[in-house]
């Protein structure tokens, strides 16, 4: 199986939103973000796959040396293939694993700044890395990256209740006393009036982030990043629906419809679309 056509069966299926927001990307870029996307899926899964940590590590490591020697592997094969692909900055592939590698730990935040580090560090990486690809320059990766910790914030509220149940609890201190709640809100059936309230503020912590970043950019940027803000807008529409309804994190996890995220995404790239 070519390395491309790997990709696309991994990635391009139903649920996923790379399938709404790929085909609004530019062309010429479209498969070199595929690969990409390809290459973070797999480094990113690797935490939830393996329960050693050092076996772990050692996954991470060998990815490591796969993106600097291009070492065997479809993903790593098609990104390779891809010209535009050596626009990117490969520091930036040591900054996404040594992300990840925060991930394999339990971490404890006193504070919302304190968390929103950690996902500027786990999430930051990669949009810096697609940003690059489409040759973003630095100003563009850093508004990208506040995207890209944004959409780890969302997740990571999205599965509130199943690390909870696994005894993950990433939620700071500093908004846990606010709203007065601990681990236990989660694991209860019925979400608290604390819960509702702790989750919807989080949500728009996030979002206060991304409008500042979002603001930064001009028409003729936007449109070249379209790609990312496409991606940006499904993960708002994720957002919107747990803060509508912070039940469903403790019902199980939410995965947003197809047809929705295929409307959103051509909605926001009618509204960035740029002539020169």
């Amino acid at each position: 199986m070519e390395p491309l056509e790997w990709c696309r069966q991994r990635l391009l299926v139903k649920g996923n939103p790379l399938t709404a927001s790929l085909p609004f990307a530019a062309p010429e870029y479209r498969d070199a973000i595929l690969a990409l996307r390809a290459v973070i899926t797999e480094v990113a899964s690797i935490p939830g796959t393996v329960s050693e940590p050092d076996v772990a590590l050692a996954k991470l490591d060998w990815w490591r040396r796969a993106l600097v020697e291009q070492l065997p592997h479809p993903a790593v094969q098609a990104l390779a293939g891809a010209v535009a692909a050596e626009q990117m900055d490969q520091g930036h592939f040591s900054d996404l694993i040594d992300g990840i590698a925060l991930t394999l730990d339990n971490p404890r935040f006193e504070h919302r700044e304190r968390a929103w580090d950690y996902f500027m560090r786990v999430g930051g990486p990669a949009a810096r890395l697609e940003a690059g690809l489409v040759g973003g320059d630095a100003a563009e990766t850093d508004a990208m990256a506040v995207l890209g910790a944004n959409a780890c914030l969302v997740r990571q509220v999205r599965d509130l209740g199943m690390d909870a149940r696994a005894n993950r609890w990433l939620v700071p201190l500093d908004i846990q006393a606010e709203f007065q709640v601990s681990r236990q809100e989660a694991l209860q059936e019925k979400a608290s009036a604390g819960f509702n309230g702790m989750v919807r503020q989080w949500l728009a912590d996030g979002l206060r982030r991304t409008a500042r970043a979002r603001e930064s950019l001009d028409r003729k940027t936007a449109w070249r990043q379209r790609h990312l803000l496409i991606q940006h807008a499904l993960d708002h529409r994720l957002a919107s629906r747990l803060a509508r309804r912070p039940q469903c994190i403790l019902d199980g996890r939410i995965l947003p419809g197809q047809l929705g995220n295929a409307w959103t995404a051509w909605r926001t790239a009618r509204r960035l679309q740029f002539k020169a």
